[in-house]
C-alpha cells in the first residue's frame, strides 16, 4: 500500500463530472493515505467555442483568465486542479508524426499549469499516474519528471475511431515509456 507519497493523477474524466468515475474512486482511495492531486484535462480550443454557455466551460475560461482559482480542495489530501491553459484541439489532423509535434507543445502548456500547483501545494517526489489518458498525458513523464510514471489500461480505447487514428501507433510508446503498467483485465494484460 502507498503511504506518505505525492501522488498526481490524470485522466479523461473531470472531477466535475457527472456520473461515476473509475478515476476518481482510485483518487479518493489514494487520498486515504497519501497528498492526491487529480488533475482535469486542459481545455481544448473545440470544446471553449462549442460549449461557452455551459458552466463547467465557464469554470475553466475564468482559471485561465485568473478570476478563480484553480485549485480546489476535495478533502483534507485531495486536491482537484482545473489547469489555467488553453490546448489546441489536434486530433483531426491526418498525420500522426505531425499530431505528436504539436501534442508535444499542447502538453508542455499542460505540464507548466501542473508544476505550477506541484509548487503551490509543495508536492515533492511525486508519482504520476495516469488513467488511460493517451493523448493530453503523452510527454507529461518527460517535463514533470515523476519519480515513478504508472499507466493504468482500464479500456480498449484504440477500439474507439476517435482513440485509434492517433492512439493506434501512440498508446504502445506511452506504454513502453511508462515505468509501471496497469490493467484491469487480461485482454489489456495481454496488450
Amino acid at each position: 500500500m502507498l503511504k506518505n507519497k505525492d501522488i498526481i493523477i490524470v485522466g479523461q474524466q473531470p472531477w466535475d463530472t457527472e456520473i461515476g468515475s473509475n478515476c476518481k474512486d482510485v483518487a479518493l482511495e489514494f487520498s486515504k493515505h497519501n497528498r492526491v492531486l487529480y488533475v482535469n484535462s486542459p481545455l481544448d480550443r473545440i470544446s471553449k467555442m462549442r460549449g461557452k454557455d455551459d458552466p463547467k466551460i465557464k469554470k475553466r475560461i475564468n482559471v485561465i483568465a485568473g478570476k478563480e482559482p484553480g485549485i480546489v480542495r476535495i478533502n483534507d489530501d485531495l486536491f482537484n486542479l482545473y489547469p489555467d491553459c488553453l490546448v489546441e484541439s489536434i486530433n483531426w489532423i491526418p498525420s500522426t508524426g505531425i499530431f505528436k509535434k504539436i501534442n508535444w507543445f499542447n502538453n508542455k502548456r499542460f505540464a507548466k499549469s501542473i508544476l505550477k500547483a506541484v509548487k503551490q501545494l509543495g508536492f515533492k517526489d511525486y508519482i504520476l499516474f495516469n488513467d488511460n489518458e493517451v493523448f493530453k498525458a503523452f510527454y507529461l513523464k518527460d517535463f514533470l519528471k515523476p519519480l515513478l510514471s504508472i499507466y493504468y489500461s482500464r479500456d480498449n480505447i484504440v477500439g474507439v475511431d476517435y482513440w485509434k487514428k492517433h492512439g493506434a501507433q501512440l498508446e504502445p510508446e506511452l506504454i513502453a515509456k511508462s515505468d509501471l503498467c496497469l490493467a484491469n483485465s487480461d485482454y489489456l494484460k495481454n496488450y
